[in-house]
């Protein structure tokens, strides 16, 4: 019985012993080794590659000679290797234990996909024009708004930077536009969803320096790391999904997603940046001492007389020296100043040796941070993308700040083999600091544009003399007069400010099924919400609290306009209605926007006896539903004490003083948008050599008319494009790689932001006599207008794609013509109506124009390649309809231009400067004749053609980029140069009205002034009024005079100019050198934006060609210089 057990025993253990052996000897035998070498097509082996054991996060990098060597679980194991630039190999082990792989480059230009925002498709299938842009081609580091790196880039694609404050959205147009008086502005659409700006700002607007300014950008929020590419859709039949929203082209933003069966991996930039600060041998300004120079004149003409500056709305040193005369000290005994001639000019003398630089006394060469962390990878069934930033910017001047958060989660799943979803996380918080400003407006009496109180640091610093100081000989403000009150420069920034806080989120969510293998639906919804929150801090500090009490005098109580008047007392004096406390200004834009999209696709291919496709079929339907509303809210509080808690105190009268002054203390507008479509596309293919393309929407929009005609707009596209080099009389070579052809014409159209189909009417009070007679009242801002409708552009595109020696050489040339019809044009009404002008759809336009694209791979080594990338782009653009009732002088002659029949549109045109007469006073050709300044309205509407002249468009219609890659081993060199021609710019105001003072600086050309009668021989600048000849003149008269002379031919120039957009050098380390350190990759680079100018008119004397000089919160693009590191583990 024991011996029965034992054997028993034995033989149990036997099995398990050989179970055992058994389960180890085929877990020994499944697991083995791999290694092998990964090239490039050149035969160059290639560091870096990941290597990937499909299914697993296991995985490898090879090394400085592209060798790998990896642990797999068995033969049917799967090993995935890819690179960033190239395309992903899948290989199965199978008995292999050396696989050498060979990795190409990810598809080409001529080769690749083109995503539309609704469909990915194949650059040879696509028969419209378009532009595909890496971010890491185009990306300028330091550069925040990803909308100012697309200048130079694409042809066709105007960039104009009229502001280089953040937030500020740049001017850009696709094929010169297409609308006269609505938006001209593309569509931005970032991963599938269109991105709705928070305000909708016209080309003036943008230009005018307002705070909204700082809210006009659609993409501020995204971060540039965070992005993969841009693509940017010019013509019809690129655009024809987007049907009737497509009016001005589109840009496409695809941000960065996590890829498959790729090792988790985690990134890190840092950005730094320095800006320089401006100085004045960049401007043709005169200096102290010859500032002072000119005051003398003022003096002798009159201006700078003591009963002229007691009671002067402004005042400098002349003003400083007159209050020190007439400022008795008690503990002295003796006045501030001794009033004799040789006191004056020692006290004077200080001032003309003053020679301030105000623009080291207001900027500061301060750092700017942008760090980006992100995380990205995935599994056999899931990706995700994670990244976390932050920017901060101390301020290029004392008066601005920004900090910036963006967050952003990107992951998809597959729940099966035929059901993927994903969903997409956006955020952004950003407090911005900025000088405190209010709106511009525009006299059309004067001609001149007008800001009270504007402290923009750079308008300060080039419109003010050098001839004052910040500090005074004890350190201590230095006090001069503006608005009737006290103000220093460096008080009033720290008493007159605004605070901006901006939140925006964005939730979407895709899903894919696929029913079959050819046929998929497709879901995307999409909802953002963003609010901005501007507060305009204005303290009992600043100077604009002084102006509401200046009332020093009998004589400045009646010309200050900011003390109240009593209508029911004409004689009584004026009053100072804010004695307490300061101004808060609120102002709050909110907007919510939902898009949902459900679409069908259909992809076919039926193949022949060889297996090869002989026909394709691709068929696109789906609807789609936008919802957007936009909400404003402002308030001005009056009596807010800063300095006391906060405690309000309010005079009742400064509120009757705003509503007299027809303004609002309070105001709320509301918007609301609502738009759905259906969409149709099909589109065949012929063994890849003939594709053609048809496309039908139907939209509707609740902003237009309310009849279906006007709301409803059918648009519709048809396209083809024949690849010759996929015929057999032709084939791929490698000296003729590709050639193409396209052709597309279509209809496409756009909304318009400044139409009304609604009446539009504000309640006010009537303007009487006496407050006891007004009344409550109803104007009617604009009549309901039930015919309005959609703008729309009837398209024609002509394109061929050709490349050479495999593609090394690559041209792509595209011909157009727009035709816009519908445009919204101002006409004159019978009046019956109640409105003499009103908005309509009665304005045409033609737009022709070329656009080139050159791509050349110029020299390539296994350690030296050099590349070369051209785009040039030409249009002649012509309104042949338009009747624009509303056409004024002023209209024309602003330096944003005006619309003329038979001329592009934003056309400038000018006084014509016909010299200077006796008196040295400009002469301009006038009506029937006329030389004589008093005949000069600019409210002038009739038949002003006959006597102004047309100076060109404001809008380049030449654009163009060269760039250049240089890569040695680890080194690259990359530069960028841009350039723009065929517009005109109207130089900054020489003169200010007939006014002038002690705190004005003057251009260097100034000196060249007529002086005595004899120099209008000599010169073409006007001299200096003399007190007398304004007494014995109409004043209004001579100053109307000088502004037209700012708006004359005498001050235009030719805008062209050629820019170094960039340059940058970088350093990637070798992957032996980090392998220790534990680091996957570390690249450092250095960067310089818009170092400088190559070529621009010597007579702009330093000013920027694409800067208007607006003032508000407006600054100019400046040099600055970026050190990046860029981290991966």
């Amino acid at each position: 019985m024991l011996k029965r057990i034992k054997n028993m025993k034995r033989k149990w253990l036997y099995v398990l012993l050989g179970f055992l052996w058994l389960t180890f000897s085929g877990l020994y035998a499944q697991e083995q080794t791999v290694t092998g070498v990964v090239k490039d097509q050149d035969g160059r082996p290639l560091l870096g590659v990941s290597v990937v054991e499909k299914g697993t996060t296991h995985g490898v990098d090879t090394d400085l000679e592209g060798k790998f060597s990896i642990k797999v679980a068995g033969d049917k194991s799967v090993l995935v290797f890819s690179m960033v630039g190239s395309t992903p190999v899948e290989r199965m082990v199978g008995n292999n234990k050396v696989l050498n792989v060979v990795l190409k480059e990810e598809v080409t230009e001529l080769t690749g996909l083109v995503f539309t925002g609704y469909q990915e498709i194949d650059k040879k299938l696509f028969t419209g024009n378009s532009q595909t842009l890496k971010i890491d081609n185009i990306k300028q580091d330091g550069v925040v708004d990803v909308g100012r790196m697309l200048e130079g880039r694409s042809a066709g694609v105007n960039v104009q930077n009229l502001s280089g404050t953040f937030g500020t959205s740049p001017k850009i147009t696709i094929r010169g536009g297409s609308s006269i008086f609505g938006d001209t502005k593309p569509l931005w659409v970032v991963d599938g969803a269109v991105q709705e700006e928070v305000v909708n700002l016209s080309f003036e607007q943008l230009a005018s320096g307002d705070a909204s300014t700082l809210i006009s950008s659609a993409i501020s929020g995204l971060n540039a790391n965070d992005i993969e590419s841009i693509e940017i859709l010019k013509d019809a039949s690129a655009l024809s999904l987007y049907g009737a929203r497509a009016l001005n082209g589109a840009v496409i933003i695809t941000t960065k997603s996590g890829k498959r069966n790729v090792k988790t991996q985690l990134s890190y930039q840092l950005e730094e940046s320095v800006r320089m600060i401006p100085n004045y041998a960049q401007f043709d300004l005169m200096n102290s001492q010859e500032t002072m120079s000119v005051y003398r004149e003022l003096e002798q003409k009159g201006y700078l007389d003591r009963a002229t500056y007691t009671a002067a709305q402004q005042g400098g040193a002349y003003h400083i020296m007159y209050r020190n005369t007439d400022t008795y000290n008690p503990a002295t005994g003796r006045f501030l100043l001794q009033n004799s001639p040789e006191a004056r000019n020692a006290f004077l003398r200080k001032y003309e040796y003053a020679n301030t630089d105000w623009f080291k006394t207001l900027f500061r060469p301060s750092l700017t941070q942008n760090h980006t962390l992100s995380l990205s990878g995935g599994g056999e069934n899931t990706t995700i993308y994670s990244s976390l930033g932050f920017f901060v910017d101390p301020g290029w001047t004392i008066a601005d700040r920004v900090h910036r958060i963006t967050g952003n989660i990107k992951t998809t799943y597959d729940l099966s083999s035929k059901v993927k979803i994903g969903i997409l996380a956006q955020g952004a918080i950003r407090n911005q600091k900025a000088p405190g400003t209010f709106s511009r407006s525009s006299n059309q009496v004067t001609g001149e544009y007008e800001r009270d109180f504007d402290i923009n640091p750079f308008s300060y610093a080039l419109n003010t003399t050098r001839a004052l100081r910040p500090y005074d000989d004890e350190g201590n403000y230095d006090y001069y007069r503006m608005n009737y009150a006290p103000m220093n420069i460096l008080k009033e920034l720290k008493n007159n400010y605004i605070d901006l806080k901006m939140m925006e989120y964005k939730l979407q969510s895709d899903l894919e099924i696929k029913f079959t293998p050819e046929l998929k639906y497709k879901f995307l919804g999409s909802v953002r919400y963003a609010q901005s929150t501007q507060e305009h801090t204005i303290t009992e500090g600043s100077n604009v609290v002084g102006a509401y009490r200046a009332n020093d005098n009998m004589i400045i109580g009646e010309r200050n306009p900011f003390l109240y008047r009593n209508p029911d007392d004409p004689s009584a004096l004026p009053q100072v209605v804010l004695p307490n406390g300061g101004i808060y200004k609120l102002e709050q834009n909110n907007l919510q926007s939902y898009y949902l999209r459900n679409a069908l696709e259909y992809n076919k291919a039926f193949k022949d006896q060889d297996e090869q496709d002989k026909h394709t079929l691709k068929l696109f339907l789906g609807q789609e539903f936008r919802y957007t509303d936009r909400d404003n809210q402002s308030f001005d509080g009056y009596g807010y004490q800063f300095n006391r808690g906060g405690v309000v105190f309010t005079d009742p009268r400064i509120i009757e003083k705003v509503i007299a002054d027809n303004a609002q203390y309070f105001d709320r507008s509301t918007g609301r948008e609502r738009g759905v479509a259906f969409f149709s596309q099909a589109s065949y293919g012929f063994r890849n050599r003939y594709i053609f393309s048809g496309t039908l929407n139907y939209e509707g929009s609740n902003q237009l008319g309310r009849s279906r005609k006007a709301r409803w707009l059918p648009t519709w596209n048809i396209s083809g494009r024949w690849n010759v080099t996929n015929e057999h009389f032709l084939p791929t070579t490698h000296a003729l790689s590709n050639l193409s052809f396209r052709l597309s014409y279509g209809l496409i159209a756009g909304l318009n932001n400044i139409g009304n189909a609604l009446p539009i009417m504000v309640s006010t009070i009537t303007p009487r006599f006496r407050n006891q007679d007004n009344e409550r009242l109803i104007r009617i801002l604009s009549l309901q207008n039930s015919d309005l409708t959609w703008e729309k552009v009837y398209e024609t595109n002509f394109g061929t794609d050709i490349g050479f020696l495999s593609n090394a050489i690559s041209l792509s040339v595209d011909l157009y013509q727009k035709n816009s019809k519908d445009l919204l044009d101002i006409v004159r009404t019978s009046g019956m109506g109640g409105e003499m002008n009103k908005y309509a759809n009665d304005a045409s336009m033609t737009t022709r124009g070329v656009e080139l694209v050159l791509d050349t791979r110029n020299f390539k080594t296994e350690d030296f390649t050099w590349s070369t990338s051209v785009n040039f782009a030409y249009f002649n653009q012509e309104i042949t309809s338009l009747a624009n009732a509303s056409n004024s002088v002023f209209n024309l002659v602003r330096e944003t231009g005006g619309n003329v029949l038979g001329n592009p549109r934003n056309t400038l045109y000018s006084y014509d400067f016909a010299g200077l007469n006796s008196q040295g006073m400009p002469l301009l050709n006038l009506k029937n004749g006329s030389t004589d300044y008093k005949d000069i309205d600019f409210q002038d509407r009739d038949n002003i053609l006959s006597y102004l002249k047309k100076e060109g468009a404001v809008d380049p219609n030449i654009t163009g980029g060269l760039s250049n890659t240089f890569r040695y081993k680890n080194w690259e060199l990359n530069f960028l140069i841009t350039m723009q021609a065929g517009n005109k710019i109207r130089k900054a105001p020489l003169y200010k009205g007939a006014g002038y003072d002690d705190l004005s600086v003057f251009p260097r050309e100034f000196k060249n002034r007529w002086v005595a009668p004899g120099d209008e021989a000599l010169t073409q600048i006007p001299g200096i009024v003399s007190q007398r000849t304004l007494n014995e003149e109409n004043k209004a008269y001579i100053s109307r005079a000088y502004s037209a002379y700012n708006h004359s031919t005498a001050r235009v120039v030719d805008g062209s100019f050629v820019r170094m957009k960039s340059i940058s050098l970088s350093y990637t380390f070798d992957k032996e050198v980090l392998e220790n350190l534990n680091i996957g990759n570390l690249t450092l680079r250095l960067q310089a934006s818009n170092p400088f100018l190559i070529y621009a008119h010597k007579d702009l004397n330093g000013q920027d060609p694409e800067f208007f000089r607006s003032g508000g919160v407006a600054y100019p693009i400046t040099p600055q210089y970026t050190f990046t590191i860029n981290l991966g583990i």
